[in-house]
């Protein structure tokens, strides 16, 4: 009897490591297709986009953002001749907003800041998960426009979750649904990836169609992506008044 009943929990227990053991393959094969310890080697990102949006019919909106790996980020969006621009580094960001008659920079709160700074993680919440401090957890699959994806829960913190869809033929992410609180009001927000292309050694989607309650629905099509490219970091400052 005592025999069985050690059995029976030996299989209890391995069947309730089952699941961050299989979170940990996915993870890992994930990261293995899409560029492995190459991306170590980033350093600085640039990337160049055009974007077009439910809000603005008809209209091609150029953007370029600069990130300087684990320490500064900045965005430009240019429209009819005026730019809207935000900006993070270190613990400081700042943002202007023309369109809404605020063209000179002003500081941005410190839960902004904290969710842009997630930005400047260039190999992404699943590389290293451990050593950022982050938790996962396999929570099984959901179909993503006819594939049976698998879903990887990020908990980041108390107050920023991320749902990761990984495609199991290519192991690319090809879904990301963000639940964050920021200033005390909780958003959710949805990316979608296709497109992929091999920059360097590294697998980079080039179309993400992202879906925000706040801002509707838009299509980034990415059109150039510099690895390590030289940059003044002055251009992370708040600009002076």
């Amino acid at each position: 009897m005592k025999n069985v009943l050690l059995t029976g929990l030996f299989f209890f227990l391995a069947l309730a490591a089952i699941p961050a053991q299989t979170a940990d393959e996915i993870i890992a094969k994930h990261i293995e297709a899409t560029g492995g310890k190459a991306w170590e080697a980033v350093n600085s990102m640039k990337t160049e986009a055009k974007i077009t949006a439910q809000a603005a019919p008809g209209m091609e909106i150029p953007m370029t953002m600069t990130v300087v790996k684990n320490k500064a980020a900045r965005i430009d969006v240019t429209v009819m001749g005026m730019t809207q621009s935000s900006g993070i580094k270190g613990d400081q960001g700042w943002a202007n907003n023309p369109f809404m008659g605020k063209a000179e920079a002003e500081p941005l709160t410190a839960d902004q800041v904290k969710e842009l700074k997630y930005m400047t993680d260039l190999s992404g919440s699943l590389y290293n998960y451990n050593e950022k401090g982050y938790t996962v957890e396999y929570v099984g699959k959901e179909d993503v426009d006819g594939t049976e994806a698998h879903k990887i829960k990020v908990a980041f913190n108390a107050d920023k979750t991320e749902y990761k869809l990984i495609d199991p033929e290519t192991w690319y992410e090809i879904k990301t649904i963000s639940v964050a609180k920021v200033d005390g009001q909780e958003t959710q927000s949805e990316s979608s990836f296709s497109n992929f292309k091999k920059v360097g050694e590294l697998v980079i989607p080039h179309t993400i169609e992202q879906n925000n309650p706040m801002m509707g629905t838009s299509v980034v099509t990415i059109t150039n992506v510099l690895l390590n490219p030289e940059i003044d970091e002055k251009i992370f400052d708040m600009p002076a008044k």
